[in-house]
Order: C-alpha cells, then sequence, then structure tokens
C-alpha cells in the first residue's frame, strides 16, 4: 500500500473534541518553562540520514518562514494531529533501513526518505508525519525533526510539534502524542524553525518526566 498525499486526501478529517496536553497546562503558563519547551540552542551538527535526503529532494530543505513558530491548539486541530499520528503509526509497516534498502552492502550509514512503499523506520515515520502535517496547512516552522536517545539510549528520530501549550511529540514507538518531558527520552538536537538544514543542540536535560510505551512501531 502506498501511504501517499492522495491517501491523506481520501481519510475524512473528523474533528473530535478530545483530551489534549492543553487540558494539563496552568491557565497561567504562558512562560516557557522547561517542563513544556525544549531548551534549543546553538547550531550543531547536521544529521546524515537529512544531509543525504537533501542532495535527494533540495526542495524540501530550503529555509521557510518562520512568522508563526508556534501553533495554538485548538479542538479541532488537536484531532487533527491525533489522526495524522495514527494513520502514519498504523498504517507504515516497520522495518530497518538495512533491510528494506541495504544500506551497509552500499555503504550508507543512514537513509531518510518519505514511505511510499508502506515500509520505514522511525525516520521514514517521521517525514511522512510532517509532509501529511504541512498538507493539511500546518506550518512547517512548527515542525521540527528531533534527534533523541530513546528508553535504550539509542538513536530515535521524532517529530517536534511547537504549541502553544508546550513542544509536542509525534513518536511512532507511542501511540500517545506526549509533552517532551513526558517521553522519557533524551534529546540532543533538532531543526531550526526557519531553516531545516540548521540543526540546534538541546541543552542537557536535567530530569526527565514519565515513561513513554511502545505501543505503536
Amino acid at each position: 500500500m502506498r501511504l501517499s498525499t492522495r491517501l491523506f486526501s481520501a481519510v475524512v478529517v473528523s474533528v473530535v473534541v478530545m483530551a489534549s496536553p492543553a487540558s494539563a497546562a496552568n491557565s497561567n503558563s504562558g512562560t516557557e518553562s522547561f517542563e513544556y519547551f525544549a531548551p534549543a540552542s546553538h547550531p550543531t551538527t547536521v544529521p546524515i540520514g537529512w544531509k543525504l535526503f537533501c542532495n535527494e529532494r533540495p526542495r524540501e530543505c530550503a529555509p521557510v518562514d518562520a512568522t508563526t513558530t508556534t501553533v495554538k491548539l485548538t479542538p479541532a486541530n488537536w484531532a487533527q494531529l491525533v489522526q495524522i499520528n495514527d494513520l502514519a503509526n498504523v498504517n507504515i509497516e516497520g522495518v530497518t533501513d538495512n533491510d528494506h534498502y541495504d544500506i551497509y552492502r552500499k555503504n550508507i550509514p543512514n537513509w531518510w526518505t518519505f514511505p511510499d512503499d508502506g515500509k520505514g523506520n522511525c525516520n521514514d515515520y517521521v517525514m511522512l508525519k510532517k509532509k501529511l502535517l504541512v498538507e493539511a496547512g500546518w506550518p512547517k516552522s512548527a515542525l521540527l525533526l528531533t534527534v533523541v536517545l530513546d528508553h535504550e539510549r539509542l538513536g530515535h528520530l521524532v517529530l517536534t510539534v511547537r504549541t502553544d501549550r508546550g513542544d509536542l511529540i509525534l513518536d511512532n514507538m507511542n501511540a500517545r502524542i506526549l509533552r517532551w518531558s513526558e517521553t522519557g527520552y533524551v534529546f540532543i538536537k533538532r531543526q531550526s524553525p526557519s531553516n531545516p538544514s540548521t540543526w540546534l543542540a538541546i541543552e542537557p536535560q536535567e530530569y526527565v518526566v514519565g515513561t513513554a510505551s511502545s505501543s505503536v512501531r
């Protein structure tokens, strides 16, 4: 099955009021706190997978309009976010890059692309989710690819969605959308809102909250 723009367009995006991270936030939480917003700082190294992706698809890697760097959460766009996250998690078959593309024999260290054949690893899930959200009208400047260490302290890619209620994480290893500080991951770096080919280091975390369940791959 090809999970593409056509498939997304065929999905009826139902606007359902459901519990979101906004409901857990204090009404006076306008200040960017450590708990809600990951502290990205100085430029750092660019992941090799992104560099190779940009070589293949340079138009996807151009600087963007960063007028909007956070999205105001509403019941409607929260429902849309949940639906797109679920759509990718349920319909993509998890497979390693080596099993999928034979990257080791080809001497390719990491391969990021869109899972057009319905298969992929964490990188491919993230690329698809960002693509579908952009097509649904979300600003690229609020959708940031993010490198983390997972619960086994292995490299993993997730999508940070910057909202007025905090940095929300879309993750193929968890069906739930959580704030960054609730995932139990160590956050390393993420894209700059204004230029997806500039990556910013995330300051070392003094603590993490909660444990994400690996319910969906």
